[in-house]
């Protein structure tokens, strides 16, 4: 019975925190604590592994060049955007990311902003991040 209810508790936060993020991309139920692309990289608690980068893709055509992984943040990681994103950003410095740059633009409701990183070799990264209403999907990619 104790088994039931923590099941159906977890699937009612999983449903509740995470169906809007599900409209930018389809996450699975498995919590993401590593980058599988560089496993120095920590994400903070919140985010999901997402199934396809696609969805990101199409809003960033010029991270075609990228081996991609993608990301959702559900619940109130997703409510605290900009945290959440310093959060990002302070794992991979402390892998080895260092910001060079970004840019960020509004296109129909959604923020779009690409971070622009070199690892300690010099060589080029990008972090992708999506923010609509309480939706914050990312994508983590390094150069093919």
């Amino acid at each position: 019975m104790v088994k039931l209810k923590v099941l159906a508790l977890v699937l009612s936060l999983l449903g509740a925190g995470g169906a809007l993020a599900q409209t930018l991309v389809e996450v699975t139920t498995v919590v993401a604590t590593l980058s599988s692309l560089d496993p120095a990289v920590r994400l903070p608690s919140g985010t999901y592994k997402a199934r396809s980068p696609e969805p990101l893709l199409s809003r960033f055509p010029e991270a075609r060049g990228y081996a991609l992984e993608a990301f959702a943040a559900k619940g109130i990681a997703s409510r605290l955007h900009a945290a959440f994103v310093q959060q990002v950003l302070t794992a991979f410095a402390a892998a080895g990311y260092f910001l060079e740059g970004q840019e960020e633009k509004v296109v129909e409701g959604e923020v779009r902003t690409k971070y622009v990183l070199k690892d300690s070799l010099g060589r080029a990264a990008l972090l992708l991040v999506v923010r609509k209403g309480d939706e914050l999907v990312y994508a983590f990619g390094k150069k093919k």
